[in-house]
This record gives structure tokens, sequence and C-alpha cells, in this order.
């Protein structure tokens, strides 16, 4: 297991791929806590018991469901505070602990098939692409409009260079 973290070794591009896969499924536990915190804050806003079956508590369930859309629709900035604020150590904490592994394994992958792909320059080139990405999602985030396509446009034919090209190593070693 512990080569699968760590950063020595190469790997091919199918292996590159299917470990680029992989972290979405090393993301599951991230994303069923991001649920569990979104469901728990708006459960928290309404007064009705979730586990009353009868007709009436559903039918309270969904005004509760209408009337906080609306209001959500009317002010999305002071829920969106009002969720931000609602994060406690325990929850930040639970965050950090689903968060570190994918990204640690996604790390891991992308430098093991630089260093195949450029053994020599292998730091540089990684670094790169790491400032690159980080770089380009957050021009993503601020601006829209065409500059946004060419650095999508750009991350794709790394990523899809990243997989194709051969590397220089016959077997490799991760």
């Amino acid at each position: 297991m512990k080569k699968f973290f760590s950063f020595s070794g190469t790997i091919s591009g199918t292996t590159f791929l299917l470990r680029i896969l992989f972290v979405f499924l090393l993301m599951f536990p991230f994303l069923v806590a991001i649920i569990a915190k979104w469901t728990t804050y708006f459960m928290s806003l309404g007064n009705f018991d979730i586990s009353d079956q009868s007709i009436e508590n559903q039918m309270e369930i969904q005004s509760f469901g209408d009337e906080l859309a609306q209001k959500i629709s009317e002010n999305p900035e002071f829920y969106l505070n009002d969720f931000m604020q609602s994060f406690t150590y325990g929850w930040i904490i639970i965050f950090i602990i689903c968060f570190i592994p994918p990204v640690w394994f996604a790390l891991a992958t992308s430098y093991k098939r630089v260093s195949a792909l450029f053994f020599e320059q292998r730091k540089g080139v990684f670094i790169a692409i790491i400032l690159f990405d980080i770089v380009s999602d957050y021009i993503f985030l601020t601006n829209s409009g065409i500059i946004n396509s060419i650095l999508s446009l750009i991350g794709m034919l790394i990523f899809a260079f990243l997989i194709f090209n051969n590397s220089k190593f016959e077997k490799h070693e991760g």
C-alpha cells in the first residue's frame, strides 16, 4: 500500500489514467461528509421530526422546503454566510481527514508519471504542472469567457500528453 502513496518509481499512461480515476473513488468520503454537513445544516433550520412518516409531517417538510427555497433565492448571501459560520472544528477536521488521501494520491500519481516522461527534469516539470493547475483554477473561478476555454483546452492537452506519450522505461516501478 505504501508504494501507491509514495513519490518514487514511474508508471505507464494506462496506470496513470486508472490511478486518476481511483482518485474519484477516494473522494467519496469527502462527498459524503459534504452532504452530511449540508443536510444537518438545513435540518437544523426546520422544526419537524424527520422520523415521523405521517402525511401531515411530510406536508410540513415539503412546505418547509418550498419556503426555504424561496428565502434562499431572495437572499442567498445570508444563507451562505450562515452555512459557513455553522462549521465547527470537528467538521473542519473531518473534511481535512477526508481530503488528504485523494490529494496525496493524485500528487504521487502525477509525480510518478512525470518521472516516467521527464526523468532528469521531473521536479521542475511537476512543479510547473501543479502551478499551472493552481493558476488555471484561480482564473477559472474568478473569470469567465474565452480564457477559461483556452485554459481548459491546455489542461486537457497536458492530461492527454501524460496519458498517451511513451516513456523511455520498459518496466515501470510504481
